[in-house]
């Protein structure tokens, strides 16, 4: 991911707002320096995804991130956010991401994520449960909505 992505990537992230959280140009800067992942998926030269992950010691200021660091320590690679265009889901994007992200993650023993449970992401809970993430906790958010803090170990 390059500042040559961030229209798409910001375009891409304003369709699942509510799912994932807001991003303006200034933060999607910051998140790109400081990811271990920042990449966007493109299919015929298009960007239809993208992903931002992070690992124990970076300067992530999520609430997760935290909960998650006090909970493994330094065994975990977070995935902060993950976003496929809409007329793309379903066919295997995600899926493959996350066999990439899992791959990567070998050295920390497990990934780890959040979905929205109140009120609830059912595709976004039920696409974690079928790659084998449990939920191991539970965060309320600012806005009032409920967050599954999710883990599945390597």
């Amino acid at each position: 991911m390059t500042t040559a992505d961030d229209a798409a990537v910001l375009a891409l992230n304003a369709t699942a707002e509510g799912l994932v959280e807001p991003l303006g140009p200034a933060r999607l800067d910051w998140l790109r320096l400081i990811a271990a992942h920042a990449v966007v998926v493109e299919e015929d030269s298009r960007p239809v995804g993208f992903v931002l992950t992070f690992t124990p010691g970076s300067a992530y200021d999520g609430l997760e991130f935290e909960w998650f660091a006090a909970t493994y320590a330094d065994r975990f690679l977070l995935v902060e956010r993950i976003v496929v265009a809409e007329e793309r889901r379903r066919r295997g994007i995600g899926t493959a991401v996350y066999r990439a992200i899992e791959r990567a993650a070998k050295p920390f023993d497990r990934v780890v994520a959040r979905v929205r449970s109140d009120p609830p992401d059912p595709a976004g809970l039920g696409f974690h449960a079928s790659r084998g993430y449990t939920e191991v906790g539970k965060q309320r958010l600012p806005t009032g909505a409920t967050m599954a803090l999710m883990a599945k170990d390597l």
